[in-house]
């Protein structure tokens, strides 16, 4: 502990931005035991700190107790200034009497996956795979020019040093890159990692984000994670890999005795997911520009799923004796703890429902179409009855206000504006902040 200078006491907001204070070394050590109070309307603001005032507990709420989570501090290599060193460390948002605060979407994932394992004594898996798009900052031009293609090896080693500098950075902080490589479209780049086991996967993700960002920031550049900073660049996902394990260490979506391998289980947990996709939407996909995104080549635009087919929503993947569900559907700009914690509840609904019937492979007649507006995804979510129970009526009242209040009254005054003017609007909104 007496090794960092600074310490960032962050909880991870509604968008997945980290929140928080920096406190110095003196006093460490007394707010790591007692925690800081700050207001806590803030971890449901928009990207850009957007305020509401129709939350009437926005206006009237005390402080909370930020409390730390001393098993989450890291190193964070990549806030280092000269000799001074920086870790961070996870809050619980905790009321007055100690018990957790249902605003916190880290504290929702974990009383899910509390519920994953008493009630079914199953852990989640996870794997991310981050997309995103690097830019100069002044020019926006992209890095490595203007070619657009897939694995290209020579615009890697063209910024290979810059790359190499980041793995290693991770690295310093736990995070192990298990890859990276140019996407298809000019400026953009994957990262990819190993599973990771329930929160961590989560914290994993919240870190290589913001890590992500603030790395090329102190190198001249813009990394975001907007789904669409321009139609003419490409589209940015995150796709979403798990597998659920039992407690003996098995992989609970593998079924020797089936000729797919694939268990009934499995099979139950997607047919959840597939039911409430579009309630997931506004989760997966929670800005105005993701919805650029969706609906085209390579894109989810309908519930499907399929067995090693690329063009299904969800896709299980089967090798090696081991099975696992990838979703396409959310996208680069989503929060990964509210991406988990939607996937939770509408897997567990699968498993819990007395019948459930998963729709044939690759159905598209009969496929629900997703959402095409964040207007619509809210409005599914907001009254989706699986939803409401696993976030709670508080959260998903703040989350849909929120959203109208910080993106979309602003964006509907917008609707007879040139299609320059709204891109440009949306690259204010989101290019920096996510």
């Amino acid at each position: 502990m007496d090794s960092f200078d600074y310490v960032h006491m962050v909880i991870p907001d509604v968008n997945g931005l980290p929140r928080g204070q920096v406190i110095p070394r003196r006093f460490v050590r007394q707010k790591l035991k007692t925690g800081v109070d700050l207001y806590y309307g803030v971890l449901m603001m928009g990207p850009n700190s957007e305020y509401t005032m129709k939350i009437e507990e926005y206006v009237t709420m005390e402080n909370r107790n930020w409390k730390p989570d001393l098993s989450t501090l890291i190193a964070t290599p990549w806030c280092d200034s000269g000799s001074r060193r920086t870790a961070s460390v996870l809050c619980d948002l905790l009321k007055r009497d100690g018990t957790p605060d249902g605003l916190s979407t880290r504290g929702i994932v974990q009383q899910l996956l509390g519920k994953l394992r008493d009630n079914f004594g199953l852990t989640l898996k996870v794997a991310f795979e981050f997309e995103f798009f690097v830019m100069k900052e002044d020019t926006l031009e992209p890095l490595g020019g203007d070619s657009c293609q897939f694995f290209d090896l020579r615009r890697t080693e063209g910024n290979i040093d810059m790359f190499y500098d980041l793995c290693e950075t991770l690295e310093k902080a736990g995070l192990h890159v298990m890859s990276f490589s140019s996407e298809f479209y000019a400026g953009q780049w994957e990262l990819n990692f190993d599973p990771q086991d329930g929160i961590k996967a989560a914290d994993m993700a919240f870190h290589v984000k913001n890590a992500v960002k603030s790395f090329f920031k102190r190198r001249g550049y813009t990394a975001t994670f907007m789904s669409v900073p321009d139609d003419s660049l490409g589209r940015s996902g995150l796709h979403f890999n798990h597998s659920l394990w039992t407690a003996a260490g098995q992989n609970a979506m593998v079924d020797d005795q089936r000729k797919d391998a694939i268990s009934d289980l499995a099979l139950r947990w997607n047919a959840g997911i597939l039911k409430h996709a579009r309630a997931l939407t506004a989760l997966c996909c929670p800005t105005i520009n993701c919805y650029r995104r969706l609906h085209r080549v390579a894109c989810p635009s309908k519930n499907t799923w399929a067995v090693e087919h690329r063009t299904g929503m969800t896709r299980f993947r089967v090798s090696d004796n081991n099975v696992f569900i990838e979703n396409r559907l959310p996208s680069s700009a989503a929060n990964p703890y509210l991406v988990i914690a939607g996937h939770l509840a509408a897997g567990m609904a699968g498993l819990e429902a007395a019948e459930i019937e998963l729709p044939p492979e690759m159905d598209l007649e009969h496929a629900q179409k997703l959402p095409v507006s964040l207007e619509e995804a809210l409005d599914v979510f907001e009254n989706d009855e699986v939803m409401l129970e696993a976030f709670g009526q508080r959260f998903v009242s703040c989350f849909v206000t929120g959203k109208w209040d910080g993106e979309l009254t602003e964006y509907n005054l917008l609707w007879t504006a040139p299609e320059e003017k709204i891109i440009k609007f949306e690259r204010k909104k989101y290019l920096e902040s996510l």
